[in-house]
């Protein structure tokens, strides 16, 4: 129980413990300062000895049924709190002045021990989470923020400095790598950092969206990477040398009736647009890429002396630029041009991820139709700048091969 005698000038906290139904009782205040009277405890539903305490100047916890006491203030205000209640695992806190203030997720807390801090890598058991929609803006201004929306690993690190390497991979229910976030990450999303104690990191359950290419104009959008299906999934946290695996499951949306099943096949089939759309995407670059080069190495030749090389560069370009003409509408200089031009085969299948991906259902047969019928004609261009690649490309390396000219490179 918690006493108060501060209407008497008496401001000492006053914590009270029985254990034998109140005919004896011990004050247990050690670490409350001598004027933070108590207002208010609470004890954890499910570790134990671990208490929380509202007091008139912040938040005191304690690990040992309250024979010590420590500041849990994180970034509360000094405020009077005059009660406190757990719900769904969240600590709510009632102040005086300040509304309320919630510490999200306890289960840190509640595994906290002392052997965590001699040890190099911890990782901390991870919550179940939910895939609903909504987002999280960890920085934002004069306003409270949503819980994060993802699967949140709590993870301890010990003796870090800054070339330290920490990676995060998070694996499928089948352990096929999903997504890699590490300290040399180039991408800003994808780049972690980290320091000396307890970090945290969120994993939106977004899989990799498909390859971007900086300047196309699409009327549906560059295809994303969709939301991961309910499950149970893992991952793979590592610093330096040390690493600890992370089991953890992914919960379906309540407010659909959706089996894992139908999840599993609305993300694949998912998961299976999105990659047509890379391999036109990898297409186009590679067709630009080529040409670059044979643009370039027809600019500085003689062509009246090379006449056979650049009559098969032109031929070259002319049957890509058939291709790439096939899968993306290269009239487009503006987002305006998208209503004078038709779509071409990237921004079809754009369109239909879309849509897929649009609500919680399996995909319809109409989706699976269309799907088959864009695939079927993005890969007939596939195949045919393939074998320009194979045949036309490798030729004309040939001849400059034998001229002592640096040939054409592309990635297949």
């Amino acid at each position: 129980i918690v006493g108060t005698r501060y209407k008497s000038d008496d401001y000492k906290p006053y914590i009270y413990y029985t254990e034998d139904y109140g005919k004896t009782w011990k004050l247990k205040v050690n670490g409350i300062d001598a004027l933070h009277f108590t207002r208010c405890i609470r004890a954890d539903k499910k570790r134990e000895g671990l208490l929380y305490s509202g007091t008139e100047y912040g938040l005191y916890i304690s690990y040992d049924n309250g024979a010590n006491w420590k500041k849990q203030q994180l970034n509360l205000p000094i405020v009077p709190i005059t009660d406190l209640a757990i719900k769904d695992n969240d600590l709510i806190v009632a102040t005086q002045g300040r509304s309320f203030w919630v510490l999200d997720d306890l289960s840190t807390l509640q595994q906290m021990d002392e052997s965590i801090t001699n040890k190099i890598l911890h990782a901390f058991k991870v919550n179940d989470a939910y895939r609903m929609e909504g987002s999280f803006n960890p920085n934002v201004k004069n306003a409270g923020f949503n819980p994060p929306n993802g699967v949140v690993m709590n993870y301890w690190l010990k003796d870090t400095y800054d070339s330290s390497k920490v990676s995060i991979t998070v694996f499928d229910k089948k352990h096929n790598p999903i997504k890699t976030f590490d300290t040399q990450s180039k991408e800003d999303k994808d780049k972690l950092t980290f320091s000396n104690g307890i970090n945290q990191f969120v994993w939106d359950m977004q899989y990799p969206p498909a390859d971007k290419i900086e300047g196309m104009i699409l009327w549906n959008g560059n295809v994303g990477g969709p939301k991961a299906a309910p499950g149970n999934y893992t991952a793979l946290i590592r610093y330096n040398k040390d690493s600890v695996d992370v089991a953890f499951s992914i919960k379906g949306d309540p407010n659909y009736k959706m089996t894992e099943a139908d999840y599993d096949e609305q993300v694949g089939f998912l998961i299976t647009i999105r990659d047509k759309f890379n391999d036109i995407q990898k297409a186009i670059k590679q067709i630009r890429g080529v040409r670059q080069q044979m643009n370039d190495l027809t600019g500085r030749m003689d062509t009246a002396a090379f006449k056979n090389i650049k009559l098969l560069a032109d031929s070259i370009n002319k049957q890509m630029t058939k291709v790439e003409e096939a899968l993306y509408q290269t009239k487009l200089k503006s987002g305006q041009d998208i209503l004078n031009y038709p779509m071409r085969l990237n921004d079809k299948i754009s369109g239909l991820y879309d849509y897929v991906n649009s609500g919680y259902n399996v995909p319809s047969k109409q989706a699976k139709e269309t799907y088959a019928d864009l695939s079927a004609k993005a890969d007939e261009q596939l195949n045919k700048l393939k074998s320009i690649m194979n045949n036309e490309v490798k030729e004309i390396n040939l001849l400059l091969h034998k001229e002592q000219v640096p040939v054409i490179s592309w990635k297949n």
